[in-house]
């Protein structure tokens, strides 16, 4: 009798975790580039690519991430990236970056082969989430360097931009815009 009523709880509690995982639905978001304002042509001459970038332990994950208090973070279970948040992060910033440039083309790191930049923009990425009632935020540090690895200019900043709406779609969002005002203190350094 023992053994019956242990199987019988056991497949209850299956029944609910099938029941828990299956009515829950998986949501996957996307950073993406900002449109730019129009350039006057675009500018074969500018070789650029953007990376490696490095992100902190916190976000590089394939979760979402975003702070509910002052030392409070949280990891929604059913919320996740479509991808590679490092590759996301590139690929933005380098559309970002050809728009803003005119450039005919803006690789990502790693380089295609045969294919290597003049100039390369290494990022460093030390905070990079929404705030909960707030803002999101983008903290970092780039450097640009030439084809030989040598300095040509570096930059460190932190960005904020408010977060219209409710739900993780607004926090993306605001989080892509970041990028875009990334990009644009990144061509400032540039030119």
């Amino acid at each position: 009798m023992r053994r019956r009523n242990s199987y019988r709880g056991t497949a209850a509690l299956l029944l609910v975790f099938c029941l828990t995982a299956c009515g829950s639905k998986q949501e996957y978001y996307r950073l993406s580039a900002e449109p730019a304002a129009a350039v006057q042509g675009k500018n074969s001459s500018i070789s650029l690519g953007v990376g490696p970038i490095s992100l902190p332990a916190y976000i590089d994950r394939s979760e979402l991430v975003f702070q509910s208090g002052t030392n409070e973070f949280q990891i929604p279970p059913n919320v996740s990236w479509a991808g590679s948040l490092q590759a996301n992060i590139a690929s933005v910033l380098a559309g970002d970056l050809q728009e803003l440039l005119g450039a005919r083309e803006v690789l990502t790191f790693p380089w295609p082969a045969g294919r290597a930049p003049h100039r390369r923009v290494a990022l460093d990425i030390r905070q990079f989430h929404g705030i909960s009632g707030s803002d999101a935020i983008l903290d970092v540090s780039w450097r640009i360097e030439d084809a030989g690895g040598s300095a040509f200019s570096h930059g460190n900043d932190t960005f904020h931009e408010p977060i219209h709406g409710d739900g993780y779609a607004a926090v993306v969002a605001a989080e892509s815009r970041l990028l875009s005002q990334c990009a644009a203190a990144i061509t400032r350094s540039l030119r």
